[in-house]
């Protein structure tokens, strides 16, 4: 026996240990992603085949009739739908832009508090804690023709001529239902920019200062194209939620009065569970698929586009 000789165990290769980890991996993420996976299956990707396939049929005498696209074509011809279209579109579009100016405004402010921050970050998101009908009901009582806080103050600061039923009026209705909207939900632009401004990097600004830049130069050269890409993806996100928004609208008007304030979700609704024409709500959420889907392919263009001129912008006070 040699002295000063020390056995040594066999040396596992490096590669032998990264193929075996490899291969638990393999096996391990089906248990984490397959749940997922099939809930999205089950509550998502089921239900919506099951809507497109039956928009192409029709249910006589208990049997399904295969109609191609007849039902398309009727709400393509029905002037409701076009109404309830165009509505929707003017609520989603009053909608995001409302949120996206507060949404900003309060963002800028909250950024450069000096103190209190916390208090004033956390009285920003009250409005958000709130749920639609909670919010739906408040907002009635605001508006309220004879007893309601906007009216009372329009009588007492002497415009009471402008006092109206504001949930009653055709002209009026959907502005109103607008305008709850915005007040619940643009606490979302405001966390989502507000994150986004504390990862502006401070030496542009600073760069900026020496060369004499104007708070607005810091705005529009620093600022706006570092938020370009974030505010796009946000009121796309913001559109999207906000287009198939139903609660709101059905608890104050209900789509009335007459037609002013339907929109699309409470169009598809009244013709599913008050007509029983499913197969004519089916073909209005196709259709209401593709315009998302067309919305989604812009979003996309737009995005590239924003990117790249938001990295030019941006280099410019560094080459300055």
């Amino acid at each position: 026996m040699i002295i000063g000789q020390q056995s040594q165990a066999p040396l596992v290769p490096v590669n032998a240990n990264r193929v075996k980890l490899a291969r638990t991996y393999r096996r391990e993420w089906v248990f984490f992603v397959g749940p997922t996976f099939l809930f999205l299956i089950i509550t998502g990707i089921f239900p919506l085949i099951a809507s497109i396939y039956t928009g192409f049929f029709q249910t006589r005498r208990g049997e399904q009739h295969f109609v191609g696209f007849t039902h398309y074509k009727w709400a393509l011809n029905n002037d409701v739908f076009w109404t309830s279209t165009l509505n929707s579109f003017i609520f989603t579009g009053g909608t995001v832009i409302g949120h996206l100016l507060i949404g900003l405004t309060f963002a800028l402010l909250l950024n450069s508090a000096k103190s209190m921050q916390s208090f004033w970050r956390g009285l920003q998101f009250i409005p958000w804690l709130f749920p639609p009908a909670a919010v739906s009901i408040l907002w009635i009582l605001i508006y309220q023709g004879q007893f309601g806080l906007l009216n009372s103050l329009l009588r007492d600061i002497g415009l009471g001529s402008w006092a109206i039923d504001w949930l009653g009026q055709p002209s009026s209705a959907l502005a109103a239902v607008t305008i709850a909207s915005i007040w619940n939900w643009y606490p979302f632009l405001t966390l989502v920019l507000l994150a986004a401004l504390q990862n502006v990097p401070d030496d542009l600004y600073e760069a900026m200062d020496v060369d004499g830049g104007s708070a607005w130069d810091k705005f529009r050269l620093v600022t706006l194209p570092h938020l370009a890409p974030v505010m796009l993806t946000a009121c796309l996100l913001d559109f999207f939620w906000t287009f198939r928004f139903f609660d709101m609208t059905w608890i104050m008007t209900k789509g009335g009065p007459g037609r002013s304030s339907e929109v699309l979700a409470t169009y598809l609704y009244k013709l599913a569970f008050q007509e029983y024409r499913f197969d004519r709500a089916a073909a209005v959420g196709g259709l209401i698929l593709l315009m998302m889907a067309v919305l989604t392919g812009l979003y996309l263009v737009a995005y590239r586009y924003v990117e790249n001129l938001s990295g030019r912008q941006t280099a410019a006070p560094h080459a300055s």
